[in-house]
């Protein structure tokens, strides 16, 4: 029997003693672990719900463990819980066979130090680069906390038995081993079923087409590039008298909602600009099928997950060449963040002419196909089965 340690970047949450995962779609994803290892220990942070969410889904598999960490958002709360945390995660390796890292993650870089003491092999998977967060932080706190955790990334990957990333090659500039014999391999941590994809675009017969954007959480002024969206229909309508509408989905903490539509406003666009909030599964399926182009005008990224279900939709997509963006799409229509004059141009183009808008559409779903669930998977299984194989 081989048991996992996984610790990555998520939450579980507990309501009246039983541990929940925070949807379905992360329910399958701690599943892929499974397929390999016989058992599976989960080191995160826990939030405890006085009532149950919808969508919360019930650890109840005989093989799955929680290993709870004291919940903390942001380097001020965990500075104030670092001690009880240090203490949580001091038994988190005991028992387990084998690591994966999911970097990066405050609390995965700290168990880090705990599965290099103990000697059992490990992995990194790295989702996102850290020295783009530090290009493009705001302030210059967050520059050096990026920094900082760029450099413990390094270490850690520089030690490990595999490396994956989310890119094929980007991340991996950066981001290796340096251990003889280590293993690579690359996969999006996304997982699509055959079912999710549709088919090349027909241009839309309809006198508004509507711009699709999806976050976990949306924000006015985030990297992801809400403000600038805003901005460019804001001149499409004023310079071109050309309408096109955006939909925001995304889960509001901050009441970002109120502050979204209130910018929309100012720019003239309040009647084109609407927040759907966080969607299911099911909900984003159909939020993309009723849209008719993907926008993405992001700071940094690892591989966006939302644009692969952008293309795999056969939506034309803009984004920015940030990280691994240009993996996914052309230059033709990578626009540097804060450019709002050339994403105006862009969706102009992509609204306007028809023989355009199929070319693209038709561009993204034949790329959008190599990243099916399938293909990925045998990848992951490969990945797990080497680290597996090693165990003394």
């Amino acid at each position: 029997m081989s048991k996992l340690l996984i610790s990555c970047d998520d939450y579980i949450f507990r309501y009246n003693g039983k541990y929940y995962f925070k949807s379905q779609e992360w329910h399958d994803f701690y599943q892929r672990y499974l397929r390999v290892f016989e058992e599976l220990r989960i080191a995160n942070r826990v939030i405890d719900e006085p009532e149950l969410k919808n969508g919360r889904i019930l650890v109840d598999d005989p093989r799955v463990e929680i290993h709870p960490l004291p919940i903390f958002h942001g380097p001020i709360e965990y500075a104030k819980t670092f001690f009880s945390a240090g203490r949580a995660m001091n038994n988190a390796v005991v028992g387990c066979d084998a690591a994966v890292l999911r970097l990066p993650s405050t609390v995965a870089q700290r168990i880090s130090k705990q599965v290099i003491k103990a000697g059992i092999p490990y992995a990194t998977e790295i989702v996102f680069d850290a020295c783009d967060g530090a290009d493009t932080a705001n302030s210059l706190f967050e520059k050096v906390l990026w920094r900082i955790i760029d450099h413990q990334m390094r270490n850690t990957c520089a030690k490990a038995d595999g490396v994956a990333c989310v890119t094929e090659k980007y991340l991996q500039r950066r981001y290796f081993s340096k251990k003889p014999n280590h293993f690579e391999n690359h996969y999006s941590t996304l997982n699509l079923d055959k079912s999710f994809f549709t088919s090349v675009r027909h241009y839309p017969d309809k006198e508004v087409l509507t711009i699709a954007h999806v976050d976990l959480q949306i924000g006015l002024h985030s990297r992801k590039g809400t403000d600038i969206i805003i901005q460019a229909l804001g001149k499409l309508k004023k310079e071109k008298g050309i309408i096109v509408n955006v939909k925001f989905a995304g889960d509001d903490w901050d009441g970002s909602t109120e502050k979204i539509l209130n910018y929309a406003k100012e720019h003239g666009v309040d009647g084109q600009v609407a927040c759907t909030g966080l969607l299911s599964r099911a909900e984003l399926t159909a939020f993309l099928d009723n849209a008719d182009l993907f926008v993405l005008p992001t700071k940094a990224e690892g591989l966006p997950r939302v644009i692969i279900e952008a293309i795999a939709k056969g939506l034309p997509t803009i984004t920015t060449p940030a990280s691994g963006n240009p993996e996914l799409i052309t230059a033709d229509y990578l626009v540097p963040f804060y450019d709002v004059d050339t994403l105006a141009q862009k969706i102009e183009l992509l609204v306007t002419n028809k023989a355009e808008y199929e070319r693209v559409s038709k561009q993204n779903y034949e790329h959008s196909l190599q990243y099916e669930g399938s293909l990925l998977q045998t990848r992951r299984d490969e990945f797990y089965g080497k680290l597996k194989s090693i165990i003394a």
